[in-house]
């Protein structure tokens, strides 16, 4: 079947340029040749050449998150400001209700409590808008998947790229305000970027895996916020590794963001983080990455029919 760049062109398919009669366009450019592209047994694509296409996309993912982020809250009166103040306030939220239900006798304590809030919502916060941004990065760019051809993880991608972009403003945030409440600055801060690397990772998996099943069970839309909710009460965020109940710290420890937020509560307090921390987080970022990236790429062609 000879095609000239079909809207499918990556899913479960190889491309060989065979020869035959080439065309110029009207520029007067090069001459291009057509394409075969013919199916795979194992529905992918050939993972080299979807790499490289995708890597030569950079551009593209870069314009779509500017993009986005320029028109967010573009209307309000704070602008941008509210990347930061959002999760702010809602950690301001979860201080007050920790407050009723628990007196700390020490300001150290509270300022303890308080930190650890900030940047566990922060962190939560990172992986949560990856999800739904993932999420619904296919059915948002349904005009783009129709008309033009380009590798659909492109997508994806630029949701973890805005994410990101909104993220490290936070972490910056942060950082001054562990000073201010006298939080120590030790050695491990030094491993906050390898454990940001890490969390991206998985942010990426988890994207992958996401996006497809909006396509394919638009419910998914519905459930998402309830299970990014649920996953933040179960998460270390709120509370700290060691305030875990231990009926149910056993269980508990099977959350993703478990071996995550463990480490990161090290590293703000100035320790390197556990080897046995950063493996498990290591594993779960593969573990996902890997199914996120089988589950998309193999679905792939079948996006513009299920859009």
């Amino acid at each position: 079947m000879v095609m000239t760049q079909p809207a499918g062109r990556h899913a479960g398919h190889t491309a060989r340029n065979p020869g035959g009669p080439a065309s110029r366009d009207r520029a007067g450019a090069a001459p291009r040749r057509p394409t075969v592209y013919e199916p795979t047994a194992s529905g992918l694509p050939a993972l080299r050449a979807y790499l490289r296409d995708l890597w030569e996309r950079r551009p593209l993912i870069w314009h779509l998150a500017r993009t986005d982020l320029k028109a967010q809250n573009y209307e309000t009166t704070l602008g941008q400001a509210w990347v930061v103040l959002d999760p702010l306030l809602m950690a301001a939220v979860y201080y007050l209700f920790r407050s009723v239900v628990s007196t700390e006798s020490t300001a150290s304590a509270r300022n303890e409590i308080l930190s650890h809030l900030i940047w566990g919502v922060f962190v939560f916060y990172y992986t949560s808008n990856c999800v739904l941004g993932g999420a619904r990065s296919l059915t948002s760019g349904r005009a783009l998947i129709l008309n033009s051809s380009f590798p659909r993880a492109a997508l994806p991608l630029y949701e973890i790229v805005k994410s990101a972009m909104n993220f490290l403003p936070t972490l910056a945030v942060y950082l001054v305000l562990h000073a201010v409440l006298g939080r120590p600055f030790g050695f491990g801060l030094v491993a906050l970027p390898v454990m940001v690397a890490i969390q991206t990772a998985l942010n990426v998996g988890l994207a992958l895996l996401f996006a497809p099943l909006m396509v394919f069970f638009r419910d998914v839309r519905g459930l998402l916020p309830y299970i990014t909710r649920v996953w933040l009460y179960t998460s270390p965020a709120l509370y700290s590794v060691a305030e875990l109940p231990p009926r149910y710290a056993s269980w508990l420890r099977w959350n993703p963001l478990y071996p995550f937020f463990a480490a990161y509560e090290q590293v703000f307090a100035g320790r390197l983080p556990s080897i046995g921390y950063v493996v498990a987080a290591c594993m779960w970022a593969l573990l996902f990455l890997v199914v996120g990236a089988l589950v998309f790429l193999t679905k792939e062609r079948d996006f513009a029919i299920r859009i």
